[in-house]
């Protein structure tokens, strides 16, 4: 730095003097000849003789007169003598380098705080790098937190030099005077690159664009001490539905699961499936309850009711620290909220669509639900309100959707026979064909309010709430082609060409019909409050979250479907042009017209008049963190301690059983038939299936299930209930599960910044859980019979209802309890290889909770063989040591590339063991002797899966012309498990291009899954699949703009494939075994924001 002169020196008060000449030793001897005069003069003729680096204060300079120093000493004796008697001392003395400081600036530090603005978006920057060089010239480093905010203690009187780094931005530097005892603020602006400071909030409305997220992301990623994944939710441009699922499948490392319909349920990652992922809202756990899955499937988080309007981003961690839940052996997908101090000022934006569906188009008697559900373009819109209030102290952020959308799905599935017999010796038989059409309408309302109050400089408090209401309503219908090939046999080639011969009163054709009404709500509320003192942070929260999932088709007006679906007899000859192929053509060639209803008259009019599956979950927690700041010998260590309370309430069963009614109306059964046929055509052209019926036609029969509907509500007399005693242990004993889960935690955790290349973190976790399985508590085979009742002597159970309502429901219900314990050692290191290069490394010990029905339900007893089948309230986790490494390199603008490694070992898999009564902890005596059939942990050695992934994200901004608003963006992830895990690819990956010149923005996003195992016990494989998604828009004007969106582009289906077979009678090759059609879906609108 170039030399002041003495005047500019003491005008410009608190600013560092900085003398720069050789740097030599210190203990070196120099001739020095400093008379006694002003510091100011004095400490640069100093350095200047003694061929140092002096640093000082000009304030602490003014009015200081140091001795005289004359003759031969070492450096560090001459400056003693200098300064003697002054208040200078030396605060600091390396490598050449010597920082002086007085007294009374040491003794009354002061605080700066501040926050980083981006003017253009109006948005604040979190993890943004903040470097400080103080009056003493000493240097630190701090990174602003989630609201883009930071403060610094400590920082003594004078002049301060901040300068931010962010990436993607241009590095800005500003000076703030730092007074004694008091707190100086300083805001700090950052601009992309060709923009000015002339460039406000006021004077330009934009939203953030694709580049911005990605700066974003990466800042936050390149910060973290745990290795991951983050992405706003611009990133991808639009989404049509909302569904925050189909914005996360493109996010490095993850597989999206679906429903049959290609629209993403379920998350897994790195190859792992759902259940071993935990989901989490701005780090507090969300309910999702999913009836559909029920029990089986309660860990598992389902997307279904989760809009995207409410995520402003998603943080994928694929290691975890001591400091959040140790459920997450496969990592952690946290979804932030929007917040309003995350941007300045007020902002309102919105967007009104219209989506639609490629099958929505054909030509159709009337829409899929009977003239319901049959418009061809459905409404969707969101709007939501940010702003601050008394002098940026409250910030509200509120906002509401509505999406709706349409899918299709065209299914062909082909049950077959590899048991040659006499009457039909090929290989390979179709036992039947099956080919079905869903139509699926979802509507999707979410709501959201966000509260933040600074109550004082020091404390923030807050209230987070989200309320989701899915409906989802779908209408399957099906035709199952009955082939009796193994029976009768067929004429030609069982498998690829033939004519089915069976007799007259055989089964042909059936047609199956569901409506399903599928409603799911759930509320989630979290205050918390943050308080920030000089060198801690104490924060803390309580959250509440409840789920629920229930199915209702007679509130839609239709029943659920007939028991048993309407039949009819007669032969066909079908065709496909190989064994791969599904495109099936299908001729009737005998028996009674399948297009007329009264072919179907030997149907038995009974149905299932509701669905009848609910489930049920509640969440409740409570946490406090504490984390302080130390300063050490081996360098700045910040210590972390919290506590965690959580509940959860499960609740699942299905009553279907109990909700059967038979027709006993006036209508003969072809009358009542013909009155609620259908007036709906199949259409599965995208499929290539066609079918005609004896006739000719291709309308064949099917039931309606809404007309069938109105005559049960208009004529209720016209229907009996019908509820066997089977029904009745089915629906309300069997199928009802309670359970209760309590986890207690504890953690502390160290974080230190060995020096500025070098972080560590280490940290240990302790989590208690306590379950409670509420079941029911059955008497004895033995004391029902004395009672009066008729008991079965192969189940135990009574035959009569009244006589199952003795035995199961005289007595309260009884709780099972299980109590475990664990300790989750975690640690990482973070290593800067170069200012541009990190080496990252991750360790966390982590569980996996068994499901709710292992956990949960009846004893199912078993007096013939002496066999209790029981769940295992006190059933153990599975534990996971995972291991993962991260080598990346970061590229400015926007970029970096990344190559990871993980390692998952998993110990304590779960599976069904035969228990003696004592192992099983049975202590009565009426079992004694019996065998207990429960689920327990695999002892031995751990099973481990590892991988790799590769994935790169670049801003190329120094291509030339229109190509510079390109970014692109991918990953690709290759697992290697010792054992096969049926629905996990082994290859995936996923490719993004973003484009933005001018008022023109386009984003394409691929998603690609290798062939991946379906079936570990018949070894079928779904085989590889690309998704590609295109968006754009188009600015009208200043915050107006029109956009699109199109999924599944390339109209790819779904192939489930066979491998080949061997038979005493010859080879079978690779076959197809179910094929699935989705068709296009879009959606055009207009999105404003001001």
């Amino acid at each position: 730095m170039a030399m002041y002169s003495n005047r500019s020196l003491l005008s410009c008060g608190a600013a560092a003097l900085v003398l720069c000449v050789a740097s030599q030793a210190s203990a070196q001897t120099r001739t020095f000849n400093i008379p006694p005069q002003p510091a100011v003069r004095a400490i640069p003729e100093f350095a200047r003789q003694a061929r140092v680096q002096v640093i000082a204060p000009a304030r602490d300079l003014e009015g200081v007169r140091s001795q005289g120093v004359s003759g031969e000493f070492d450096v560090n004796t001459a400056l003693s003598r200098l300064i003697a008697g002054t208040p200078l001392r030396v605060a600091m003395n390396e490598g050449g380098v010597i920082t002086l400081r007085t007294q009374r600036s040491a003794g009354a530090p002061g605080v700066l705080t501040g926050r980083v603005l981006d003017p253009a978006s109006g948005q604040y920057m979190p993890n943004a790098t903040v470097r400080i060089r103080d009056a003493s010239g000493e240097h630190r480093t701090i990174v602003t937190g989630e609201r883009g905010e930071f403060r610094l203690s400590g920082l003594p009187a004078g002049e301060t030099e901040a300068t931010v780094s962010f990436t993607g931005y241009a590095d800005r530097t500003a000076s703030v005077v730092i007074r004694s005892g008091e707190v100086a603020r300083l805001e700090l602006a950052v601009f992309r690159a060709g923009e000015t400071e002339a460039t406000t909030l006021a004077e330009v409305v934009v939203t953030a664009s694709s580049r911005d997220g990605d700066a974003r992301a990466i800042m936050s990623q390149r910060q973290s001490m745990d290795i991951k994944n983050s992405l706003s939710s611009e990133s991808f441009g639009s989404i049509d539905e909302g569904n925050v699922g189909e914005f996360i499948r493109y996010m490095p490392g993850v597989d999206a699961e679906g429903e049959g319909d290609d629209t993403v349920r379920y998350i897994r990652l790195r190859g792992l499936p759902p259940e071993y992922a935990s989901i989490t809202v701005n780090g507090v756990s969300m309910a999702a309850a999913d009836a559909n899955a029920g029990s089986t499937e309660s860990r598992a988080f389902s997307f279904e009711q989760v809009s995207l309007s409410s995520v402003d981003s998603i943080e994928i961690s694929k290691t975890v620290s001591a400091d959040v839940d140790a459920n997450a052996p496969a990592g952690t997908i946290n979804l932030r909220t929007k917040r309003a101090f995350d941007r300045r000022g007020r902002r309102i934006s919105g967007s009104l669509s219209a989506n639609t569906h490629s099958d929505m188009w054909n030509d159709r008697i009337v829409g899929p639900g009977e003239g319901e559900h049959d418009a061809r373009l459905m409404p969707s819109g969101q709007i939501e309100y940010s702003d601050v209030f008394f002098n940026r102290r409250l910030g509200v952020v509120a906002s509401v959707s509505q999406s709706n959308t349409y899918t299709e799905m065209e299914q062909a599935y082909y049950p077959r026979s590899y048991a040659p017999t006499a009457a039909s010796p090929d290989p390979m038989a179709m036992t039947s064909i099956w080919v079905g059409m869903r139509a699926q309408e979802v509507s999707r309302f979410a709501g959201s309010l966000t509260l933040d109050w600074r109550a004082t400089d020091r404390l923030i408090l807050s209230l987070s709430s989200i309320y989701n209401d899915a409906y989802l309503w779908s209408g399957q219908r099906a035709y199952s082609f009955t082939t009796g090939a193994r029976t009768y046999g067929v004429v030609g080639d069982a498998g690829l060409d033939f004519t089915t011969r069976k007799p007259a009163n055989a089964a042909g054709i059936s047609a199956g019909s569901n409506i399903i009404a599928k409603r799911g709500e759930g509320s989630t509320f979290v205050p918390s409050f943050e308080y920030t003192g000089d060198d801690f942070v104490i924060d803390g929260n309580l959250s509440y979250s409840d789920s629920s999932s229930t199915y209702d088709p007679l509130g839609e007006g239709a029943v659920y479907s007939y028991v048993t679906s309407p039949a009819s007899t007669g032969n066909f000859h079908a065709s496909r042009p190989d064994m791969e192929s599904t495109r099936f053509t299908i001729e009737q060639v005998s028996g009674p017209d399948w297009a007329n209803p009264a072919s179907f008259a030997g149907t038995t009019l009974r149905f299932n008049a509701e669905d009848g599956r609910y489930a049920r979950t509640e969440l409740s927690s409570g946490a406090l963190n504490l984390s302080r700041d130390f300063t050490t010998p081996a360098g700045a260590i910040t210590l972390k301690a919290g506590l965690k309370a959580k509940r959860s309430i499960y609740d699942f069963g299905n009553e279907r059983a109990a909700h059967q009614y038979r027709y006993v109306g006036p209508l003969s059964t072809v009358e009542f038939l013909t009155q609620t046929a259908s007036a709906n055509v199949l259409n599965f052209n995208e499929m290539g299936v066609g079918y005609t019926s004896l006739s000719g036609s291709n309308a064949l029969y099917m039931p309606s299930n809404y007309k069938i509907g109105a005559l049960f509500s208009s004529n209720p007399e016209q229907f009996e209930h019908v509820l066997t005693a089977a029904d009745y242990y089915t629906a309300y004993i069997a199928n009802v599960r309670h359970f209760e889960e309590d986890s207690n935690a504890a953690y502390l955790m160290a974080t230190s910044k060995v020096n500025d290349r070098l972080n560590v973190r280490a940290g240990l976790r302790w989590e208690e859980t306590r379950t409670r399985s509420r079941e029911f508590d059955p008497l004895g085979a033995d004391e029902v019979r004395a009672a009066g009742y008729a008991v079965s002597t192969s189940t135990g159970r009574a035959t009569t209802i009244d006589g199952l309502k003795y035995q199961f429901e005289s007595q309260p219900r009884v709780e099972r309890e299980g109590k475990y314990d664990h300790l989750f050692p975690s640690a990482s290191m973070k290593y800067a290889i170069s200012d541009s290069i990190d080496l990252q490394l991750g360790y966390s010990r982590t569980i996996r909770r068994p499901q709710v029905n292992v956990l949960a339900g009846v004893w199912s007893v078993d007096d013939e063989l002496m066999i209790v089948t029981a769940p295992n309230p006190g059933l153990e986790p599975e534990i996971s040591d995972n291991l993962s490494v991260r080598l990346d390199k970061y590229f400015e603008p926007v970029g970096l590339v990344a190559v990871n490694y993980y390692r998952n070992e998993v110990k304590g898999l779960f599976q069904t063991e035969d228990l003696t009564a004592e192992e099983f902890g049975y202590t009565g005596s009426e079992y004694q002797g019996y065998t207990f059939r429960t689920t327990t942990r695999v002892s031995g050695d751990a099973i481990s899966i590892e991988g790799y992934e590769f994935e790169f994200n670049h801003s190329l901004t120094y291509l030339p012309g229109l190509w510079n608003g390109l970014t692109v963006r991918g990953s690709f992830t290759h697992t290697v498990p010792e054992t096969p895990i049926a629905g996990s690819a082994e290859n995936f990956a996923s490719l993004s291009l973003a484009y933005q010149q001018g008022p023109v923005r386009l984003n394409l996003n691929t998603a690609w899954t290798g062939d991946k195992l379906n079936s570990v016990s018949t070894g079928s494989w779904i085989e590889a699949r690309t998704a590609m998604n295109l968006s754009g828009s188009y600015a009208l004007r200043r915050g107006l703009s029109a956009f699109f969106s199109v999924r599944n582009l390339l109209n790819e289906p779904t192939h489930i494939m066979l491998p080949g077979v061997e038979t005493p009678n010859g080879p079978v090759p690779v076959h197809a075994g179910d094929y699935r059609e989705y068709g296009a879906s879009g959606s055009l609108g207009l999105r404003f924001v001001f």
